[in-house]
């Protein structure tokens, strides 16, 4: 009897293991699936990624556009600070896109860009989603530091701009006028 229930518990504990075996592997492959396919964070600079800032540098958006602050976030790992110069976007191509419901709101912002000695060569209709804060997407690190100014809560990001120019603002809601 002894060996009989002996056979029945290891034949019962076997098939425990198993499923809680086949379970723990089915966790782990949707795990990986996950980073590898899905959730994981890609590297590929598209202009999805996590926007910065004035506010998240610990800085204060000026009126007069100026600032000397780099796009990077990350903190330096050595002591010295960020080597990187702020670009002047004067003279530099710049198209802007209203994602808002407010008519005109792009040539608005042409008339007042232009005005301040930037140069605003196309002007147009963002049609992806309407955003709440401006968002700055600069061709090359170190640009558009200076138009942060110029809007309520800004934030620039380095990416690749398909129509050809160097800078593209995409207008928000906070600053349609």
């Amino acid at each position: 009897m002894n060996k009989k229930m002996l056979k029945v518990f290891g034949e019962a504990f076997l098939k425990t293991l198993i499923v809680i075996l086949g379970v723990a592997i089915v966790i782990f492959a949707i795990y990986f699936m996950i980073q590898v396919f899905g959730g994981g964070k890609s590297g590929k600079g598209t202009t999805e990624d996590t926007p910065i800032s004035t506010e998240d540098l610990g800085l204060d958006a000026s009126t007069d556009g100026s600032s000397d602050t780099a796009t990077d976030a990350a903190e330096p790992t050595s002591e010295e600070p960020a080597t990187q110069e702020p670009i002047s976007s004067v003279g530099h191509s710049i198209e802007v896109l209203n994602s808002t419901e407010v008519a005109g709101v792009a040539a608005g912002w042409q008339e007042k860009l232009n005005g301040a000695g930037f140069t605003v060569t196309q002007i147009g209709n963002y049609e992806e989603q309407t955003l709440t804060s401006t968002k700055i997407i600069v061709s090359q690190d170190g640009m558009g530091q200076d138009l942060v100014g110029q809007f309520k809560n800004a934030t620039v990001e380095v990416g690749t701009i398909s129509s050809g120019v160097e800078i593209q603002i995409i207008i928000g809601t906070e600053d349609a006028q």
